[in-house]
């Protein structure tokens, strides 16, 4: 996408985009490369959080 934008997008943060499996990141960081000025504005603040676990279901009694 950056790319697409006249971005231009260094080695290492290719490396680093296309080596992501995480999907909430990967999401986040499209978002961000619809209005980023640079590739560095993918990585600035903050990360989603870990999506926590599906609780353990209890035994019937």
């Amino acid at each position: 996408m950056l790319e697409v934008r006249g971005i231009p997008v260094s080695d290492s943060a290719c490396e680093c985009i296309t080596s992501c499996t995480d999907l909430d990141v990967l999401n986040l960081w499209l978002d961000r490369s619809l209005t980023a000025a640079a590739v560095e504005d993918l990585f600035a603040g903050p990360a989603p959080s870990p999506v926590p676990p599906l609780p353990t279901p209890t035994p019937a009694a």
